[in-house]
């Protein structure tokens, strides 16, 4: 989808949160950058990383395969 590459772009920048991200990539719906960090994730191109905190911390960032094709 259009998002998927604002996506990669942004997280180019190093690692991020989830509010974060949807802050940096304007226009975006919570479902959409839900969806598309999911299929990132299920692609092999976006890691997510869980810090059990309250509220629990969720960072995403690009792994090896995710930087090559950026």
């Amino acid at each position: 989808g259009k998002w998927t590459v604002l996506i990669i772009v942004r997280l180019g920048e190093g690692p991020m949160r989830f509010s974060e991200m949807k802050r940096m990539v304007g226009g975006i719906s919570q479902k959409v950058l839900t969806a598309t960090l999911r299929d990132l994730e299920s692609d092999g191109l976006v890691s997510r990383k869980v810090t059990p905190t309250i509220p629990p911390r969720v960072d995403y960032e690009l792994t090896d395969l995710g930087r090559e094709l950026l």
